[in-house]
């Protein structure tokens, strides 16, 4: 949008479709936008690269965005972005690897400074996937009453199964339970902690995969 500044035939400040106008030691100046070339619309190597990290982090993310929002809402706050914005930042930045994979191991569904799970065990069977975990709640004696949130992700299907409020850090144990649905799947799965008042959360830890 652009202001006229002397009547409707007087100069203009702003931009009116690929015209701005402002003014240059005094006098009103208006010019074109420039034109983008064919190169600059095909993109750079690194310009290729980055679309391609961004693009993969974007179809990471979507199947467990309800899970992002709740593991990166007190960093998205800090920082004043939203939980998708924030765990896509950190992503970008940290998890992949010089080819430009994605490196899920690397990958954080939830952020926090609680303590992250400790020596951390899956096993399966028909009824799903049993999580184990040292009580390392050493710090802080209330954080024994952390609860654990779980994820198993289908990362070929985008079929994810979600635990957000599971048992307490002391307990040292879960299960989550998986649908038949999901046979044959290879799933990638994290753990993590969070208080009560949902307040306080962890890093997650990425469990590794199993061929469920």
């Amino acid at each position: 949008m652009a202001i006229v500044t002397g009547g409707i035939n007087g100069p203009f400040k702003g931009k009116v479709g690929s015209i701005i106008g402002y003014q240059l030691n005094g006098q009103n100046v208006i010019k074109g936008l420039p034109k983008k070339s064919a190169k600059n619309k095909r993109g750079s190597v690194a310009q290729k690269a980055c679309r391609s990290k961004f693009i993969k982090i974007q179809q990471f993310l979507k199947p467990i965005l309800p899970f992002i929002q709740i593991g990166f809402n007190m960093e998205a706050r800090s920082r004043q972005l939203s939980a998708h914005n924030a765990a896509k930042s950190y992503s970008l930045l940290n998890a992949f690897t010089v080819d430009g994979e994605l490196d899920y191991s690397k990958v954080l569904v939830t952020y926090g400074d609680l303590p992250s799970p400790l020596d951390v065990n899956v096993d399966k069977d028909d009824v799903g996937l049993h999580f184990t975990w040292t009580d390392n709640s050493t710090l802080r004696t209330d954080q024994s009453n952390d609860q654990v949130m779980l994820l198993a992700y289908d990362l070929e299907k985008g079929d994810t199964h979600f635990m957000f409020s599971g048992a307490r850090r002391k307990a040292g144990h879960e299960t989550l339970e998986i649908s038949k649905g999901s046979k044959g799947k290879e799933l990638h799965l994290w753990i993590a902690f969070i208080s009560d008042d949902r307040q306080l959360i962890s890093m997650s830890t990425y469990a590794g995969s199993v061929a469920w």
